[in-house]
């Protein structure tokens, strides 16, 4: 990031702010806006831009896991079980 001082102060709140909007964002749930602000921030911070990703995979495989009546009665315990361990 380069920059004046009112750059770096723009950058860490807008750095704040992804971390707390990311999963309204992949939920679609921001404004055009709101999600422009977000794209622009994660494109620029490598940390944003991970954690971005790592929600993307995690929902992905929370998909994946299945859900109606075949599904394990004990999911929860199963996920929270697998994100404990890393798998």
């Amino acid at each position: 990031m380069s920059g004046g001082p009112l750059a770096r102060l723009r950058f860490m709140r807008d750095h704040f702010w992804t971390g707390s909007h990311v999963s309204a964002y992949l939920d679609r749930e921001l404004s055009a806006e709101e999600a422009a602000r977000l794209e622009r921030h994660t494109a620029a911070c490598p940390k944003c831009h991970e954690l971005l990703e790592t929600l993307r995979r995690t929902l992905a495989g929370l998909r994946g896991m299945g859900a109606g009546p075949a599904a394990p009665s004990d999911l929860a315990d199963s996920v929270l079980e697998r994100l404990r361990s890393g798998r």
